[in-house]
This record gives C-alpha cells, structure tokens and sequence, in this order.
C-alpha cells in the first residue's frame, strides 16, 4: 500500500473510517495510506498530496519530527522526506547526473567538425 504525506486544504480533520480509522488531522500534515476515501477527497479538492512515502513511515515518526522541527512544518517535512520519501527510496541520484552530462556530451559533435 503506498503511503502519502498528505494534509486537508482548510481547518478540519478527515477520518477514513473503512481504513483503518486513519485520519489526516486538521493543522498538521498526516502520514495516510492511500486509499478510495483519500483519493475521493483529493479529487473534491479537500487534500493535498505533499509526498508519496516509503512503507515504514509513520504518522508517528512525523508527529516527532514536528515536535524537534519546534513547530515549523516546512522543516519537519524537509527533514521527514529525507529519510522517508519515496524519493530518497530510489537515490538514483548518480544516474540523473549522467543523464544531465549527455548534453555535454554533444559538444563532442562539434569536435568532430573540427577534425
């Protein structure tokens, strides 16, 4: 099941109470599974989608990155992606620089008319 980083677009809370009882609180992002209640209140335009997560994130482990973060949210998502995003997941990192560099590689094109 692929986890989300995910918080409602005003100050009320959501409970998916077919899932789990999950719920994305009212003034703080929430660490949710994603699920038909999630992704009908998505297309209502009630939640916004921060992130996807990787498995083991929990709402737990964010509530405490909040709690260091001493209140600032866009800290304490910086710092939970980093180690919980689906992104730092995959750290392909080495291989978006190599594809970045074949650009480079073009201007050997023009090395060739010199020859």
């Amino acid at each position: 099941m692929i986890k989300l980083l995910a918080e409602t677009k005003g100050s009320f809370q959501l409970h998916d109470l077919a899932h789990k009882g999950q719920r994305i609180q009212a003034r703080r992002p929430s660490v949710v599974e994603n699920s038909h209640f999630i992704q009908d209140r998505i297309g209502r335009g009630q939640v916004r989608v921060i992130a996807e997560l990787k498995p083991e994130a929990t709402d737990a482990d964010f509530v405490s990155y909040r709690k260091e973060s001493e209140g600032d949210d866009q800290l304490a998502i910086d710092a939970f992606l980093a180690e919980f995003g689906a992104e730092a997941a995959e750290q392909p990192a080495g291989k978006k620089k190599r594809a970045s560099r074949k650009p480079k590689e073009e201007g050997g094109e023009g090395d060739e008319g010199d020859a």
